[in-house]
């Protein structure tokens, strides 16, 4: 057990110096250009599941757990290899996500 509490925000931080804005579950959050919507989202406090995804690496989306919904968009991208765009309207919590969520543990689970 370690004395310092660390956040995993899922995915490397971005080094560029342009910011975008984007709305994650109807929050506003601004970061920079690059940034992974999983790390978005846990910079805003909203965790999203994960299995495969760690800072210590590049994204490589391969579990399907971090699955998010974008407006506009069609599919349910992975969160961890999705980049930030601005103007972006992402949900991370609906029936859908979690159908689809508990289908792939339970396909890890068989």
């Amino acid at each position: 057990m370690s004395l310092i509490e660390e956040i995993d925000f899922g995915t490397p931080r971005s080094k560029s110096e342009t910011m975008v804005t984007l709305t994650i579950d109807g929050q506003s959050i601004t970061v920079p250009e690059g940034t992974s919507i999983m790390r978005a989202a846990m910079q805003m406090g909203t965790a999203i599941p994960k299995l495969c995804a760690t800072d210590m690496v590049d994204a490589f989306g391969s579990c399907r757990l971090c699955l998010v919904e974008v407006e506009g968009r069609n599919g349910t991208p992975a969160s961890c290899t999705t980049p930030v765009a601005d103007g972006l309207v992402v949900h991370t919590q609906t029936d859908r996500l979690k159908t689809i969520r508990k289908g792939v543990m339970e396909l890890y689970i068989s």
